[in-house]
């Protein structure tokens, strides 16, 4: 009754603002470069895991008498150690640079550097793995699932926007459950989904030392008799 006893002014300022709209920001990215980080700290810490096996043998060849007898699973782990601890130095390098280099907004930094070691770990673990399993090709297989990942894994663009290949395969990968881990981490956590990313996550460990301790062990004679082959070439 007010509205339809107004005046003109009152009817233009009505039909030029008819709806106040209250905007609350939930899970809020301060910028671009925040909410792309996730995936860019996910990218690089794989890369590093891939520059680890490259950099250091993944195959030690044992000369002491102490170690010539150790079973495979001794040497397995035994190697491994050195690459976590590598793996894990990565991982703080990457995060510190993201909090005070980059000066990203984090509501959990606590989180992200949780979230960024156990990526880390699984990385290491399965690169290490594949490495160690299958030599040259389980290099070339870590290439290969990165660049696939990149386009694939809803870091830049969500997944709903992506051709149905990546739709379907991208679950079966480890980049998208650390990049909503670190999600959860930046820009705030729902429920349990962070715990739930991290889980899934450890999955893909889970099946990193079921190649390492079991499936890789009918390789290893093959794999030996391939290297053995490659050194007498003198090409590597």
């Amino acid at each position: 009754m007010g509205l339809l006893n107004a005046d003109a002014e009152t009817y233009a300022q009505f039909l030029s603002d008819p709806v106040k709209v209250a905007q609350v920001d939930v899970y809020q990215a301060a910028n671009y470069g925040t909410s792309v980080t996730p995936f860019y700290t996910t990218l690089a810490l794989w890369v590093g895991a891939i520059i680890l096996v490259a950099l250091i043998k993944c195959q030690v060849d044992y000369k002491d008498e102490e170690y010539m007898n150790a079973r495979p699973h001794q040497r397995y782990f035994g190697r491994l150690i050195l690459f976590l601890i590598m793996g894990q130095i990565q991982a703080v390098i990457v995060v510190l640079g993201d909090l005070y280099l980059l000066k990203i907004k984090c509501l959990h930094p606590g989180l992200l550097f949780l979230a960024a070691s156990i990526a880390s770990f699984v990385f290491t673990l399965l690169i290490y793995t594949l490495t160690l399993s299958f030599g040259d090709v389980g290099k070339a297989l870590a290439v290969v699932m990165v660049v696939i990942q990149i386009a694939g894994s809803s870091g830049t663009y969500p997944i709903e926007l992506l051709p149905d290949f990546f739709k379907t395969v991208y679950l079966y990968f480890p980049f998208p459950y650390a990049i909503n881990a670190m999600r959860e981490a930046i820009s705030g956590c729902y429920h349990n989904d962070y715990g739930i990313y991290l889980l899934q996550l450890l999955v893909f460990a889970l099946g990193a030392l079921l190649v390492g301790l079991l499936i890789r062990i009918p390789f290893i004679g093959l794999n030996h008799f391939f290297e053995k082959r490659m050194k007498d070439t003198d090409m590597m």
